[in-house]
């Protein structure tokens, strides 16, 4: 009877230890994928985005994320005085501004 007693030797961890362990660790590589597939490659084409509307400046030919087709007048802080025609200007917002036109697009 005393090799029973002598044998229990204390709180032993559970079952739920190990498994709650394993969870972790697989909540950790479901975040390590979401950061490297999606947050990520979101931020970088932000940036690229950024630098972009920052290095646009006068007589930049750009098309808007409407289909405006014009070239850069002005640009005063976030807008951007647009010629689409002779004589025919707009104001839009830089975020307004897609991308570069081709040289061959605009006439």
């Amino acid at each position: 009877m005393w090799d029973f007693v002598w044998a229990d030797g204390g709180p032993v961890a559970g079952p739920g230890a190990g498994a709650m362990i394993i969870q972790l660790v697989f909540l950790l590589g479901i975040f390590a994928v979401f950061y490297f597939f999606l947050i990520l490659p979101q931020r970088r084409q932000q940036k690229k985005e950024q630098e972009f509307r920052n290095s646009l400046k006068k007589g930049d030919k750009v098309i808007t994320s409407s289909g405006i087709y014009g070239e850069i007048v002005s640009i005063d802080g976030d807008t951007v005085l647009l010629e689409v025609d002779k004589n025919v200007k707009i104001r839009i917002e830089k975020l307004a501004i897609r991308s570069y036109a081709q040289p061959s697009s605009v006439g």
